[in-house]
């Protein structure tokens, strides 16, 4: 636990900072004390009407001043439990393969000229480790999966001008719309050490951000500075995930501020986004030891059209600066594209289809020995089904994620039941089946698992 120390340390000072919010209050005392409405909250039923999925809060409950306020006052939470079952891995991933505890914990609070503050922090210990014997496992994997404590989002948010917003802080951006694919999405990284359990929403890290929004009529134009350079936390080494019994390089530290723009636009039954940005390339290449993350130029583009039931969606996104480990000396361009579309004409049910496209120009034979080989051309599918029984207290769900044109290079597939007991409280039972099919896939084919868990939402 000692890397966590350093975040313990910050995640205390900030929430002894947060406790004192009334002189929080007078020192913001120089706004108006009602909040302006922003053109972001005229366009509320507008975006309700094209969201596929709304987001549930956290369990609270409101006063009459429009503070939120919970069991802990500005606090909220939730604690979970999980057990996974490997019913066809080899030991000491077999069975009962994860015992794990989460509490995540929220604070939420509103002030009177309108500006708010948020902070949540996410701590996990799965109990397994010790339960079967923490020399049956490497260092690598238990550093990375026995526990965890991480500061996630912190913000302050509010609207400086009529129609100006500024967000500031460690927050998740999401661009584009497919919830299993990322074309455009790439301003976050992802918790990618247990794949497959989970979606897209639940595996973005905050980064820290300066967010302008900036209304002009139906346009909105967002202006960023990336003030944190954070990337995707993948399987460790001798896990169930990475069998390579070697351990994986650390990453470089990057402290530089990169840029990214949005402009977009909300219309009858349909919108359209533009998206720019810098970045430093997630995957990376191995240099000297360690990965480096070399800046990439993004452009991309996403068009939603909404017709009666249904919704297409399209995503186009170009890269320029890639590296790769195999040839660390020559820089390629890549273009992604993505065609998907969603049904909801069958009552509570929803139904989509995403398929993508990721083309290397001027491809070299060489990326074919890449760790995880790259093709000149890679596809993956997506199919979803989700639908509610029992005035939505149960929610059953399917998805089918395949890489390859023909859909027959691996990937996985997952099927879970959620049910909301009572006010505060749900279970899910699923099961995760891996499919072979690829070098990236044929390790992991073995890992399928069932798992349940519950949560109590305070």
């Amino acid at each position: 636990m000692s890397k966590s120390k350093p975040k313990l340390t910050l995640l205390l000072i900030l929430l002894m900072t947060i406790l004192n919010a009334e002189t929080l209050d007078e020192s913001l005392n120089g706004f108006d004390d009602e909040p302006s409405i922003t053109k972001i909250e005229k366009k509320i039923e507008k975006d309700d009407i094209m969201d596929g999925f709304d987001d549930e809060p956290i369990n609270s409950a409101q006063r009459e001043d429009g503070k939120l306020v919970g069991v802990l006052g500005d606090f909220t939470g939730k604690v979970t439990e999980q057990i996974a079952y490997s019913y066809s891995d080899d030991a000491p991933h077999d069975n009962i393969s994860s015992a794990k505890t989460s509490l995540l914990l929220d604070y939420e609070h509103k002030f009177d000229n309108g500006f708010k503050i948020k902070t949540n922090a996410k701590a996990y210990y799965d109990a397994i480790y010790d339960i079967r014997g923490k020399e049956k496992y490497s260092d690598d994997e238990r550093d990375e999966l026995k526990d965890e404590l991480e500061l996630y989002d912190a913000y302050i948010e509010g609207n400086i001008a009529d129609n100006i917003d500024l967000k500031l802080g460690r927050q998740v951006v999401v661009w584009g719309r497919s919830d299993t694919i990322r074309v455009t999405d790439v301003l976050n990284p992802l918790d990618n050490r247990r794949p497959g359990m989970v979606d897209i929403e639940d595996l973005r890290l905050p980064v820290a951000m300066a967010k302008l929004d900036y209304f002009i009529d139906d346009w909105r134009i967002t202006p960023m500075a990336i003030l944190e350079q954070r990337f995707s936390k993948n399987p460790p080494s001798w896990g169930a995930f990475n069998p390579n019994q070697k351990s994986l390089p650390s990453d470089k530290d990057y402290s530089d501020i990169t840029p990214a723009l949005s402009i977009g636009a909300e219309f009858s039954g349909w919108d359209i986004n533009f998206y720019a940005s810098q970045l430093r390339d997630d995957t990376g290449h191995f240099d000297k030891g360690k990965i480096a993350h070399d800046k990439v130029n993004m452009f991309g583009s996403a068009l939603n059209i909404l017709k009666g039931s249904w919704l297409l969606k399209s995503e186009l996104a170009h890269f320029d600066g890639l590296k790769y480990s195999t040839i660390p000396n020559k820089e390629f361009k890549r273009t992604d594209a993505l065609l998907g579309v969603e049904y909801n004409g069958i009552a509570d049910t929803l139904i989509s289809y995403d398929i993508a496209m990721r083309n290397i120009h001027d491809y070299d034979q060489k990326l074919a020995q890449e760790p995880l080989p790259k093709e000149e051309r890679a596809y993956q599918h997506a199919f979803r089904v989700s639908s509610d029984f029992a005035n939505a207290t149960i929610k059953a769900n399917y998805l089918l994620s395949l890489f390859g044109s023909s859909a027959d290079q691996g990937g996985f597939q997952r099927a879970w039941v959620k049910y909301d007991i009572s006010d505060g409280i749900y279970a899910n039972i699923g099961l995760v089946d891996y499919i072979g099919g690829s070098k990236r896939f044929d390790s992991v084919a073995n890992n399928d698992m069932l798992f349940t868990d519950i949560t109590y939402s305070f």
